[in-house]
Protein backbone atom coordinates (compact mmCIF):
# COMPACT_ATOMS: atom_id res chain seq x y z
CA UNK A 1 0.00 0.00 0.00
CA UNK A 2 1.44 3.37 -1.00
CA UNK A 3 2.01 5.85 1.90
CA UNK A 4 0.29 9.21 1.43
CA UNK A 5 2.73 12.12 1.14
CA UNK A 6 0.03 14.85 1.20
CA UNK A 7 -3.01 15.37 3.42
CA UNK A 8 -1.86 12.78 5.90
CA UNK A 9 -3.70 14.24 8.87
CA UNK A 10 -7.41 14.21 9.61
CA UNK A 11 -9.55 16.68 11.54
CA UNK A 12 -10.35 14.05 14.17
CA UNK A 13 -6.64 13.31 14.66
CA UNK A 14 -5.88 17.02 15.11
CA UNK A 15 -8.61 17.31 17.75
CA UNK A 16 -7.58 14.20 19.66
CA UNK A 17 -3.80 14.07 19.57
CA UNK A 18 -2.19 14.68 22.99
CA UNK A 19 1.33 13.31 22.62
CA UNK A 20 3.95 16.05 22.14
CA UNK A 21 5.69 15.98 18.78
CA UNK A 22 5.54 17.13 15.17
CA UNK A 23 2.97 15.59 12.87
CA UNK A 24 3.46 16.12 9.14
CA UNK A 25 0.52 16.68 6.81
CA UNK A 26 2.75 16.89 3.75
CA UNK A 27 4.13 19.57 1.46
CA UNK A 28 5.84 21.33 4.38
CA UNK A 29 2.73 21.68 6.55
CA UNK A 30 2.95 20.20 10.04
CA UNK A 31 1.14 20.24 13.36
CA UNK A 32 3.33 20.99 16.38
CA UNK A 33 2.10 19.63 19.72
CA UNK A 34 3.94 20.94 22.80
CA UNK A 35 3.35 20.37 26.52
CA UNK A 36 2.19 23.19 28.81
CA UNK A 37 2.74 23.86 32.50
CA UNK A 38 -0.71 22.40 33.18
CA UNK A 39 -0.60 18.58 33.39
CA UNK A 40 -2.56 16.87 30.62
CA UNK A 41 -2.84 20.01 28.46
CA UNK A 42 -0.92 20.74 25.25
CA UNK A 43 -0.52 23.60 22.79
CA UNK A 44 -1.20 22.79 19.16
CA UNK A 45 -0.02 25.08 16.37
CA UNK A 46 0.40 24.94 12.63
CA UNK A 47 3.79 25.43 10.99
CA UNK A 48 4.89 25.64 7.39
CA UNK A 49 8.47 24.61 6.66
CA UNK A 50 10.13 25.65 3.41
CA UNK A 51 13.44 26.55 1.80
CA UNK A 52 14.38 29.75 -0.01
CA UNK A 53 17.83 30.82 -1.16
CA UNK A 54 19.18 27.54 0.24
CA UNK A 55 17.92 28.51 3.69
CA UNK A 56 15.28 26.66 5.68
CA UNK A 57 12.56 28.76 7.29
CA UNK A 58 9.55 27.94 9.46
CA UNK A 59 6.41 30.07 9.26
CA UNK A 60 3.72 30.03 11.92
CA UNK A 61 0.17 29.66 10.59
CA UNK A 62 -1.74 30.01 13.86
CA UNK A 63 -3.10 27.99 16.74
CA UNK A 64 -4.96 24.78 15.92
CA UNK A 65 -7.66 25.98 18.32
CA UNK A 66 -8.44 28.81 15.92
CA UNK A 67 -7.20 27.57 12.53
CA UNK A 68 -8.79 24.36 11.27
CA UNK A 69 -6.95 21.71 9.26
CA UNK A 70 -8.54 22.87 6.00
CA UNK A 71 -7.66 26.51 6.76
CA UNK A 72 -4.07 25.54 7.56
CA UNK A 73 -3.81 23.70 4.24
CA UNK A 74 -5.14 26.76 2.41
CA UNK A 75 -2.58 29.01 4.13
CA UNK A 76 0.23 26.60 3.27
CA UNK A 77 -0.94 26.53 -0.34
CA UNK A 78 -0.88 30.37 -0.48
CA UNK A 79 2.70 30.27 0.81
CA UNK A 80 3.68 27.75 -1.87
CA UNK A 81 2.30 30.05 -4.57
CA UNK A 82 4.47 32.90 -3.26
CA UNK A 83 7.52 30.63 -3.26
CA UNK A 84 6.79 29.64 -6.85
CA UNK A 85 7.00 33.36 -7.70
CA UNK A 86 10.28 33.76 -5.85
CA UNK A 87 8.72 35.56 -2.88
CA UNK A 88 9.57 34.68 0.71
CA UNK A 89 6.21 34.08 2.48
CA UNK A 90 7.49 35.33 5.85
CA UNK A 91 8.89 38.52 4.34
CA UNK A 92 5.62 39.07 2.45
CA UNK A 93 3.56 38.59 5.62
CA UNK A 94 5.76 40.95 7.63
CA UNK A 95 5.55 43.61 4.93
CA UNK A 96 1.75 43.34 4.88
CA UNK A 97 1.59 43.67 8.66
CA UNK A 98 3.84 46.72 8.58
CA UNK A 99 1.71 48.32 5.87
CA UNK A 100 -1.41 47.68 7.96
CA UNK A 101 0.22 49.25 11.02
CA UNK A 102 1.27 52.29 9.01
CA UNK A 103 -2.23 52.59 7.58
CA UNK A 104 -3.68 52.46 11.09
CA UNK A 105 -1.30 55.16 12.25
CA UNK A 106 -2.16 57.37 9.31
CA UNK A 107 -5.83 57.17 10.24
CA UNK A 108 -5.18 59.34 13.30
CA UNK A 109 -7.26 62.48 12.80
CA UNK A 110 -6.09 66.08 12.85
CA UNK A 111 -8.02 66.63 16.08
CA UNK A 112 -6.37 63.64 17.77
CA UNK A 113 -2.89 64.80 16.78
CA UNK A 114 -3.69 68.38 17.81
CA UNK A 115 -4.65 67.11 21.27
CA UNK A 116 -1.45 65.05 21.43
CA UNK A 117 0.65 68.07 20.48
CA UNK A 118 -0.97 70.27 23.13
CA UNK A 119 -0.55 67.54 25.73
CA UNK A 120 3.11 67.14 24.82
CA UNK A 121 3.75 70.80 25.64
CA UNK A 122 2.18 70.26 29.06
CA UNK A 123 3.41 72.83 31.53
CA UNK A 124 5.81 74.48 29.07
CA UNK A 125 2.99 76.61 27.65
CA UNK A 126 1.00 79.10 29.67
CA UNK A 127 -2.65 78.08 29.99
CA UNK A 128 -3.77 81.23 28.16
CA UNK A 129 -1.43 80.57 25.23
CA UNK A 130 -2.51 76.93 24.97
CA UNK A 131 -6.16 77.97 25.07
CA UNK A 132 -5.72 80.61 22.35
CA UNK A 133 -3.70 78.15 20.26
CA UNK A 134 -6.39 75.49 20.44
CA UNK A 135 -9.28 77.92 20.02
CA UNK A 136 -7.80 79.32 16.82
CA UNK A 137 -7.60 75.77 15.50
CA UNK A 138 -11.17 75.03 16.56
CA UNK A 139 -12.41 78.25 14.94
CA UNK A 140 -10.68 78.07 11.58
CA UNK A 141 -9.72 74.41 11.09
CA UNK A 142 -13.07 72.73 11.60
CA UNK A 143 -12.97 71.16 8.08
CA UNK A 144 -9.72 69.39 9.02
CA UNK A 145 -10.66 68.06 12.45
CA UNK A 146 -12.06 64.71 11.32
CA UNK A 147 -9.56 64.19 8.49
CA UNK A 148 -6.72 61.69 8.85
CA UNK A 149 -3.44 63.59 9.15
CA UNK A 150 -1.98 61.37 6.46
CA UNK A 151 -4.58 62.63 3.99
CA UNK A 152 -4.20 66.39 4.54
CA UNK A 153 -2.76 68.08 1.48
CA UNK A 154 -2.22 71.55 0.06
CA UNK A 155 -5.76 71.79 -1.33
CA UNK A 156 -7.24 71.21 2.13
CA UNK A 157 -4.91 73.75 3.73
CA UNK A 158 -5.83 76.38 1.13
CA UNK A 159 -9.53 75.73 1.70
CA UNK A 160 -9.05 76.56 5.38
CA UNK A 161 -6.85 79.65 5.20
CA UNK A 162 -7.80 81.36 1.93
CA UNK A 163 -11.33 82.61 2.84
CA UNK A 164 -9.98 84.92 5.58
CA UNK A 165 -6.47 85.49 4.21
CA UNK A 166 -7.05 89.02 2.91
CA UNK A 167 -9.35 90.02 5.78
CA UNK A 168 -7.00 88.88 8.55
CA UNK A 169 -3.64 87.98 6.98
CA UNK A 170 -1.64 87.93 10.22
CA UNK A 171 -4.16 85.71 11.99
CA UNK A 172 -4.46 83.30 9.08
CA UNK A 173 -0.69 83.13 8.70
CA UNK A 174 -0.52 82.03 12.34
CA UNK A 175 -3.19 79.43 11.61
CA UNK A 176 -1.16 78.23 8.61
CA UNK A 177 1.96 77.83 10.73
CA UNK A 178 0.03 76.07 13.48
CA UNK A 179 -1.45 73.59 11.02
CA UNK A 180 2.11 72.98 9.86
CA UNK A 181 3.21 72.30 13.43
CA UNK A 182 0.46 69.73 13.88
CA UNK A 183 1.41 67.96 10.64
CA UNK A 184 5.11 68.13 11.50
CA UNK A 185 4.39 66.63 14.91
CA UNK A 186 2.41 63.86 13.19
CA UNK A 187 5.32 63.09 10.88
CA UNK A 188 7.83 62.83 13.72
CA UNK A 189 5.46 60.50 15.58
CA UNK A 190 5.10 58.29 12.54
CA UNK A 191 1.48 59.30 12.02
CA UNK A 192 2.13 60.81 8.61
CA UNK A 193 4.49 59.87 5.79
CA UNK A 194 7.67 61.91 5.60
CA UNK A 195 7.59 64.56 2.92
CA UNK A 196 7.19 68.28 2.22
CA UNK A 197 4.76 69.97 4.61
CA UNK A 198 1.72 71.27 2.67
CA UNK A 199 1.72 74.45 4.79
CA UNK A 200 5.24 75.50 3.76
CA UNK A 201 5.42 79.04 2.41
CA UNK A 202 8.51 79.42 0.22
CA UNK A 203 8.11 78.10 -3.33
CA UNK A 204 4.75 76.66 -2.39
CA UNK A 205 1.91 78.64 -0.83
CA UNK A 206 3.62 81.88 -1.81
CA UNK A 207 2.69 80.92 -5.38
CA UNK A 208 -1.00 81.02 -4.44
CA UNK A 209 -1.36 83.65 -1.73
CA UNK A 210 0.00 87.18 -1.32
CA UNK A 211 2.48 87.65 1.50
CA UNK A 212 0.74 89.00 4.63
CA UNK A 213 3.04 92.02 4.76
CA UNK A 214 2.16 92.93 1.17
CA UNK A 215 -1.54 93.11 1.82
CA UNK A 216 -2.95 96.56 2.33
CA UNK A 217 -4.65 96.58 5.70
CA UNK A 218 -8.42 96.64 5.42
CA UNK A 219 -9.80 99.92 6.70
CA UNK A 220 -11.65 98.62 9.72
CA UNK A 221 -13.66 100.67 12.11
CA UNK A 222 -11.42 101.31 15.14
CA UNK A 223 -12.22 98.45 17.50
CA UNK A 224 -12.15 98.18 21.26
CA UNK A 225 -10.16 95.17 22.46
CA UNK A 226 -12.51 92.58 23.89
CA UNK A 227 -10.67 92.60 27.22
CA UNK A 228 -11.59 96.29 27.58
CA UNK A 229 -15.28 95.73 26.85
CA UNK A 230 -16.35 94.77 30.42
CA UNK A 231 -15.03 98.04 31.86
CA UNK A 232 -16.92 100.12 29.28
CA UNK A 233 -20.05 98.00 29.60
CA UNK A 234 -20.08 98.43 33.39
CA UNK A 235 -20.06 102.21 33.02
CA UNK A 236 -22.75 102.18 30.34
CA UNK A 237 -25.29 100.18 32.33
CA UNK A 238 -24.62 102.18 35.49
CA UNK A 239 -26.71 105.01 34.00
CA UNK A 240 -30.29 105.36 32.78
CA UNK A 241 -29.17 107.34 29.74
CA UNK A 242 -30.84 106.03 26.59
CA UNK A 243 -27.74 106.46 24.36
CA UNK A 244 -25.63 104.58 26.91
CA UNK A 245 -28.18 101.77 27.16
CA UNK A 246 -28.47 101.60 23.38
CA UNK A 247 -24.70 101.31 23.14
CA UNK A 248 -24.73 98.53 25.77
CA UNK A 249 -27.49 96.77 23.82
CA UNK A 250 -25.42 97.07 20.64
CA UNK A 251 -22.47 95.46 22.40
CA UNK A 252 -24.55 92.59 23.82
CA UNK A 253 -26.21 91.76 20.51
CA UNK A 254 -23.20 92.43 18.22
CA UNK A 255 -25.47 94.13 15.67
CA UNK A 256 -24.78 97.18 13.53
CA UNK A 257 -25.47 100.63 14.96
CA UNK A 258 -28.45 101.37 12.72
CA UNK A 259 -30.04 98.01 13.53
CA UNK A 260 -29.87 98.65 17.27
CA UNK A 261 -30.95 102.29 17.05
CA UNK A 262 -33.94 101.33 14.91
CA UNK A 263 -35.05 98.42 17.11
CA UNK A 264 -38.84 98.38 17.51
CA UNK A 265 -40.94 96.91 20.28
CA UNK A 266 -42.90 94.77 17.82
CA UNK A 267 -39.64 93.09 16.78
CA UNK A 268 -38.96 91.90 20.33
CA UNK A 269 -40.36 88.66 21.76
CA UNK A 270 -39.44 88.77 25.45
CA UNK A 271 -40.97 85.37 26.18
CA UNK A 272 -38.99 83.68 23.41
CA UNK A 273 -35.96 85.88 24.17
CA UNK A 274 -35.73 86.72 20.48
CA UNK A 275 -35.31 89.87 18.40
CA UNK A 276 -36.28 89.55 14.73
CA UNK A 277 -34.87 92.30 12.52
CA UNK A 278 -36.85 92.53 9.25
CA UNK A 279 -35.09 92.42 5.85
CA UNK A 280 -35.84 96.09 5.22
CA UNK A 281 -33.50 97.11 8.03
CA UNK A 282 -30.69 94.67 7.28
CA UNK A 283 -27.66 95.43 5.14
CA UNK A 284 -28.09 92.18 3.20
CA UNK A 285 -31.88 92.55 2.99
CA UNK A 286 -32.41 89.28 4.82
CA UNK A 287 -34.28 88.73 8.05
CA UNK A 288 -31.87 88.42 10.98
CA UNK A 289 -32.90 86.67 14.17
CA UNK A 290 -30.94 87.72 17.25
CA UNK A 291 -31.09 85.50 20.35
CA UNK A 292 -31.33 87.75 23.40
CA UNK A 293 -29.18 86.92 26.40
CA UNK A 294 -30.50 87.28 29.94
CA UNK A 295 -28.57 90.55 30.25
CA UNK A 296 -30.09 91.86 27.03
CA UNK A 297 -33.58 91.05 28.35
CA UNK A 298 -32.83 92.86 31.62
CA UNK A 299 -31.62 95.89 29.69
CA UNK A 300 -34.79 95.97 27.57
CA UNK A 301 -36.94 95.73 30.69
CA UNK A 302 -35.28 98.90 31.98
CA UNK A 303 -36.38 100.93 28.97
CA UNK A 304 -39.43 103.21 29.16
CA UNK A 305 -42.01 102.25 26.54
CA UNK A 306 -42.82 105.65 25.05
CA UNK A 307 -43.38 104.74 21.42
CA UNK A 308 -42.68 102.18 18.74
CA UNK A 309 -38.89 102.31 19.15
CA UNK A 310 -36.84 100.95 22.04
CA UNK A 311 -34.38 103.83 22.07
CA UNK A 312 -35.88 107.31 21.79
CA UNK A 313 -35.05 110.66 23.39
CA UNK A 314 -36.72 114.04 23.74
CA UNK A 315 -40.16 112.44 23.59
CA UNK A 316 -40.29 112.84 19.81
CA UNK A 317 -40.96 109.14 19.20
CA UNK A 318 -38.07 108.90 16.75
CA UNK A 319 -35.09 106.55 17.13
CA UNK A 320 -31.87 108.07 18.40
CA UNK A 321 -29.25 109.09 15.86
CA UNK A 322 -25.76 107.68 15.35
CA UNK A 323 -24.16 110.80 16.83
CA UNK A 324 -25.80 110.00 20.18
CA UNK A 325 -23.85 106.76 20.43
CA UNK A 326 -20.60 108.39 19.36
CA UNK A 327 -21.06 111.00 22.08
CA UNK A 328 -21.73 108.23 24.59
CA UNK A 329 -18.41 106.64 23.66
CA UNK A 330 -16.71 110.01 24.12
CA UNK A 331 -18.30 110.49 27.54
CA UNK A 332 -16.87 107.20 28.72
CA UNK A 333 -13.33 107.68 27.48
CA UNK A 334 -13.64 105.58 24.32
CA UNK A 335 -13.64 108.38 21.75
CA UNK A 336 -10.90 106.67 19.72
CA UNK A 337 -13.25 103.80 18.91
CA UNK A 338 -16.40 103.44 16.86
CA UNK A 339 -19.70 101.77 17.57
CA UNK A 340 -19.21 99.44 14.63
CA UNK A 341 -15.82 98.47 16.02
CA UNK A 342 -17.61 96.77 18.92
CA UNK A 343 -18.58 94.02 16.48
CA UNK A 344 -14.90 93.36 15.88
CA UNK A 345 -14.43 92.92 19.62
CA UNK A 346 -17.11 90.21 19.57
CA UNK A 347 -15.54 88.53 16.54
CA UNK A 348 -12.05 88.55 18.04
CA UNK A 349 -13.33 87.26 21.38
CA UNK A 350 -15.23 84.45 19.66
CA UNK A 351 -12.22 83.41 17.61
CA UNK A 352 -9.72 83.49 20.46
CA UNK A 353 -11.66 82.65 23.60
CA UNK A 354 -14.30 80.15 22.45
CA UNK A 355 -14.54 77.00 20.40
CA UNK A 356 -17.25 78.48 18.19
CA UNK A 357 -16.71 77.68 14.49
CA UNK A 358 -16.00 80.60 12.18
CA UNK A 359 -19.34 80.13 10.39
CA UNK A 360 -21.27 80.50 13.64
CA UNK A 361 -19.61 83.82 14.46
CA UNK A 362 -20.14 85.12 10.94
CA UNK A 363 -23.84 84.23 11.04
CA UNK A 364 -24.12 85.97 14.41
CA UNK A 365 -22.74 89.10 12.74
CA UNK A 366 -25.06 88.67 9.72
CA UNK A 367 -22.01 88.50 7.44
CA UNK A 368 -21.63 86.87 4.05
CA UNK A 369 -19.63 83.77 4.87
CA UNK A 370 -18.28 82.51 1.60
CA UNK A 371 -19.19 79.71 -0.75
CA UNK A 372 -22.50 77.99 -1.39
CA UNK A 373 -21.81 75.27 1.14
CA UNK A 374 -21.25 77.84 3.86
CA UNK A 375 -24.31 79.77 2.73
CA UNK A 376 -26.38 76.62 3.13
CA UNK A 377 -24.88 76.27 6.59
CA UNK A 378 -26.01 79.81 7.36
CA UNK A 379 -29.53 79.28 6.11
CA UNK A 380 -30.04 76.88 8.98
CA UNK A 381 -29.87 79.99 11.22
CA UNK A 382 -28.08 78.06 14.01
CA UNK A 383 -30.26 79.83 16.55
CA UNK A 384 -29.73 77.40 19.44
CA UNK A 385 -25.96 77.45 19.02
CA UNK A 386 -25.95 81.23 18.59
CA UNK A 387 -27.99 81.62 21.77
CA UNK A 388 -25.30 79.76 23.70
CA UNK A 389 -22.50 81.92 22.27
CA UNK A 390 -24.41 85.16 22.97
CA UNK A 391 -24.90 84.10 26.60
CA UNK A 392 -21.15 83.50 26.85
CA UNK A 393 -20.49 86.92 25.32
CA UNK A 394 -22.90 88.57 27.77
CA UNK A 395 -21.11 86.92 30.69
CA UNK A 396 -17.81 88.24 29.35
CA UNK A 397 -19.23 91.75 28.98
CA UNK A 398 -20.85 91.68 32.41
CA UNK A 399 -17.71 90.72 34.29
CA UNK A 400 -17.60 94.33 35.40
CA UNK A 401 -21.18 94.52 36.64
CA UNK A 402 -24.83 93.58 36.14
CA UNK A 403 -28.09 95.41 35.64
CA UNK A 404 -29.68 96.61 38.82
Amino acid sequence: MTMRTWDRLSASFVRGVKAPGKYYDGGGLLLSVAPTTTPGEVNKSWLYRYQIDKRERVMGLGSARVVSLSEARAKANDARKLLASGIDPIADRDAARMAARVADLHRATFRQVLDQLLESHGDTWRAKHASQWKNSMETYCKPLMGVAVGDIDTTMVIKVIEPDWKRAPQTMDRVRRRIGEVLGFAEVRGLRKAGPNPTRWKNHLDQLLPHPRDLKPVEHHPALGYDAVPNLYRRLIATDSIPELCLAFTILTAVRSQEARGARWDEIDLKAKLWTVPPSRMKRKREHRVPLSDDAIKLIERLPRTGEYLFTVNGNGKPIVAMSLRKALHRHGASDFTVHGMRSAFRDWGGERTKAPRELLEVALAHVIGNQTEEAYARGDLLAKRRAIMEQWAKHCARGGRHG
